[in-house]
């Protein structure tokens, strides 16, 4: 269990970052309480985070399969119950909204119960913070879990360019870290920068930036018009969403100058031309229930709630008139999600890709029975052993969906919104909660509603595959 004591105390030090972010911006704005407590809490996750790790090193530790995947759940565990404090001291939170609050920043799902203007500036930022580093922490856990050991499989064949000592058999955590670290803090950079040379203001471009690569649906403030009021601005930062939902190890290679020598990340291109696809096609879609009284502002504002949801950031594009698309479509959307090895939610567009692959090559078996297609399971072992992996992290996502939505239904909220619930906490799709959130008679929001969403939200970030493997007796 060692290995886990240093888990913890590598989340603990850099979630001490998220609660120096309140304390700079609380001393910048002269926020007594919150410069005290986010000063405290820092101190104290620091000391926290040295003693686990002094104790837990004090021995040479060999991490074990099951250590692995019991320390990646204790980690986001950690993690929410580490954003809790602040929710409950300065927001006078009860203990159900400051769980709710906490995993929705933590999962960068970005619902909140508390209007962004009557949030303090302390308490934006720490809310933005957490989320980008729960977005490392999702990138951590693609790379040294889940594309390691293949878990609902996931493609590994270019773990080699992050996963430090991946040739060696031996991982190096530090080294993966660095390696995940250097292009998604250079990206979010790059937006912040981007944004500002398009007039957008400092702090929002730094907040947009956060929630754009780190895919979190909290932006930080209210606004009349669109989220920016600035075209260009939007357009930008729809662009940056799309690489939020995009490999880190494609964004790895592009930095390091490696993309020729990958094998696996033509996903992400693919990615690319599957966003333009379905912004065309939704915007088509749409035209029935929403027609367009003013061209490119209606169709810039179709497409980012298309790519907002299908990238799981969840932003709305005008929050005052709400999602301009059919909850179908969203449900859909944010069921495919993004690509492996990045920040967004859903199911992921290796998976689905898969599936249709391997329908497509059974309705050729049964056409074809002695013939042995190219690429199906009859063919390589491993390709059995990966669709099975797929099909299985499929059916585990759906039967949670399907709970989820249940739970909902007996909670009060109707059918179309229990379902948009359960699937935008899966997915970490935060308009499609907030939306929603709301939606039993009275108008009020059950507190065991809140439990579910989180539960949902963390479960969708770790995937229930790893949970039901670190559990299993067999494992151990």
């Amino acid at each position: 269990m060692l290995g886990i004591g240093i888990l913890l105390a590598m989340v603990l030090l850099v979630f001490s970052g998220a609660t120096l972010t309140g304390f700079v911006v609380a001393f910048l704005d002269a926020d007594a309480a919150a410069i005290q407590v986010f000063g405290v809490l820092t101190i104290i996750y620091a000391t926290l985070a040295i003693f686990l790790f002094l104790v837990a090193s004090s021995k040479s530790v060999q991490f074990k399969r099951s250590e692995i995947f019991i320390g990646a759940i204790a980690m986001w565990c950690l993690m929410v119950i580490a954003a809790m404090p602040p929710f409950l001291i300065l927001e006078s939170a009860h203990p159900a909204a400051a769980l709710f609050e906490a995993a929705s920043a933590v999962t960068a799902l970005g619902s909140s119960l508390v209007p962004a203007n009557m949030m303090s500036g302390a308490m934006i930022f720490f809310r933005a913070s957490v989320a980008w580093l729960g977005g490392l922490l999702s990138l951590m856990l693609a790379v040294y879990v889940l594309g390691r050991y293949a878990v609902g499989g996931t493609p590994n064949g270019d773990l080699r360019f992050v996963l430090r000592g991946a040739s060696r058999g031996d991982p190096k955590l530090v080294g993966t870290f660095i390696n995940i670290l250097a292009p998604y803090a250079g990206v979010t950079f790059l937006c912040m920068v981007m944004l500002m040379l398009l007039q957008v203001e400092p702090s929002r471009a730094l907040l947009a930036s956060l929630a754009a690569l780190s895919t979190n649906g909290f932006l930080g403030w209210q606004s009349l018009d669109s989220i920016f009021s600035n075209r260009l601005g939007e357009l930008v930062f729809m662009v940056f969403m799309v690489i939020g939902a995009s490999s880190i190890i494609w964004l790895r290679c592009l930095f390091t100058g490696q993309i020729g020598q990958t094998r696996q990340q033509n996903e992400t291109v693919i990615y690319f031309l599957v966003v333009i696809a379905l912004v065309i096609f939704g915007n088509v879609v749409a035209l029935g229930d929403f027609p367009i009284q003013r061209l490119q502002d209606d169709l810039l504002n179709r497409s980012f709630d298309i790519i907002s949801t299908l990238t799981t950031t969840g932003i709305v594009h005008r929050p005052l008139q709400g999602i301009a698309n059919s909850p179908i479509l969203l449900i859909g959307l944010a069921l495919i999600g993004g690509t492996a090895y990045s920040t967004a939610g859903g199911l992921k567009l290796f998976r689905i890709a898969a599936m249709f692959q391997h329908s497509k090559n059974e309705i050729l078996r049964l056409i074809y029975p002695d013939q042995i297609v190219p690429g199906s399971v009859d063919s390589d072992e491993r390709v059995f052993a990966t669709i099975k992996a797929i099909w299985s992290a499929f059916f585990t996502a759906l039967l949670l969906v399907v709970a989820g939505a249940a739970a909902f239904a007996a909670l009060g909220h109707g059918l179309t919104s229990s379902l948009s619930l359960s699937v935008g906490a899966f997915a970490s799709v935060g308009s499609m909660v907030s939306a929603n959130l709301f939606s039993v008679a009275g108008g009020g929001v059950p507190i065991l509603s809140l439990f579910v969403i989180s539960l949902l939200a963390l479960v969708g970030k770790i995937e229930l595959l790893l949970v039901l493997a670190a559990f299993s007796n067999n494992r151990w």
